[in-house]
């Protein structure tokens, strides 16, 4: 199919593909609404390893990364949820007491990620509730930078600052929601396209072999 017969069955599907755009839209929207928390949280901090016994930076800057890694894996762990509720900022009365399902849901309320090329890490914490998710990010910012020693091995002078406060945001943003429904709008655009698409091709095909069965019966 050429451009122009393209364009001719956009033109003609026009209404079908906006009304599968804006259903798509709708399911999305709705499912964002459901599974996302009502607030978010997110801390900046920078982490710094002081030169000790480093006389090349290429060596000092691998070795910060390396253990900017580990501190942030670290953040998933038992431990860390213990010296979470040790800050006593918060308490960790609002996770399960199962083990497993207390560690599968610290980590939907806790998302951070690292920048190792500027040595920064992001945090960002999710709660229903206003107070509670600024709560949450004060304690995780307290513990690492002023816990981060006990999940670094001996003798490793790691030093994390907070570069900005806990800032709290409804959640999902606007930014979100635009990105989500855009998104989502085209997607529901072209799976409706790709299958108007190929159910003309296949109605070409049928009707071009009936037109060849009807010339052999002549």
């Amino acid at each position: 199919m050429n451009a122009k017969k393209v364009f001719n069955l956009i033109k003609k599907s026009a209404k079908t593909l906006i009304l599968s755009g804006l259903l798509v839209v709708a399911l999305s929207f709705l499912i964002l609404v459901v599974t996302q928390k009502n607030f978010k949280a997110t801390t900046d901090l920078l982490v710094v390893q002081n030169q000790n016994g480093f006389t090349d930076y290429y060596a000092l800057s691998k070795s910060a990364e390396f253990l900017t890694n580990v501190l942030v894996e670290s953040a998933y762990t038992e431990k860390f949820i213990d010296e979470v509720d040790n800050t006593k900022i918060i308490t960790a009365k609002f996770l399960p007491t199962n083990k497993a399902d207390r560690l599968k849901e610290w980590e939907k309320i806790v998302k951070i990620t690292r920048n190792p090329n500027l040595g920064m890490i992001h945090v960002e914490v999710f709660s229903n509730d206003q107070k509670q998710v600024m709560e949450i990010s004060n304690a995780v910012a307290s513990v690492l930078t002023s816990k981060n020693f006990l999940f670094l091995g001996k003798g490793q002078d790691l030093d994390v600052r907070v570069l900005n406060s806990p800032i709290w945001e409804k959640n999902p943003s606007m930014l979100n929601i635009a990105m989500t429904v855009a998104g989502a709008f085209i997607v529901g655009v072209l799976i409706s396209f790709v299958f108007i698409y190929y159910k003309n091709e296949k109605y070409l095909v049928l009707k071009q072999d009936d037109y060849l069965v009807s010339l052999d019966q002549l």
